[in-house]
């Protein structure tokens, strides 16, 4: 990828949680599997509830979080296969978030611990919906635009993310 001298760029690393629910996660449905398989005595039922299981682990796999880049024009949240663009012109807060604030947030059309955390999430504080694009449940930051959207991210440095947006708004 080529970035010119103006891009910052971060990456998400996953934190010991999230490693830790993944690979619980992936015994346990390998378990439940393995059950399965055993106990049927033939039947297709354990066929079809693989293939739904891994189609469903491979449709959430497309939205793990890999890197986040500000640049003049954006901040863009990259994934697997998808991109979330913030044009910079659009941010209108950029702010922390204390990991307390994080207690009382459930996913509602996410994932919380495969691979990271994310997709879209509730708080039961503020009673709003947002967009949780993290790989660890630490160092949040909240971005807020112009439309109301607030998408909440992580990162290991979180002041230079949130320094790298103030600079070019």
């Amino acid at each position: 990828m080529n970035l010119s001298n103006t891009d910052h760029k971060f990456r998400f690393r996953m934190d010991k949680r999230a490693k830790w629910l993944t690979t619980a996660a992936l015994l346990a449905i390998a378990g439940g599997v393995g059950w399965l398989f055993y106990s049927s005595g033939g039947s297709y039922l354990p066929a079809w509830f693989t293939t739904v299981v891994v189609a469903l682990l491979l449709l959430a796999a497309l939205s793990i979080p890999r890197f986040m880049q500000v640049s003049p024009h954006s901040v863009e949240i990259h994934c697997v296969m998808e991109l979330i663009k913030i044009p910079i012109r659009d941010i209108r807060h950029v702010r922390f978030i204390e990991i307390d604030q994080m207690k009382y947030c459930f996913p509602i059309w996410g994932i919380y611990g495969m691979g990271g955390y994310y997709g879209y999430y509730f708080g039961l504080r503020e009673r709003k919906v947002f967009r949780l694009c993290a790989s660890q449940w630490r160092n949040f930051v909240l971005i807020e635009d112009i439309f109301e959207e607030q998408y909440v991210v992580s990162c290991d440095d979180p002041a230079a993310f949130v320094a790298a947006i103030e600079q070019y708004k």
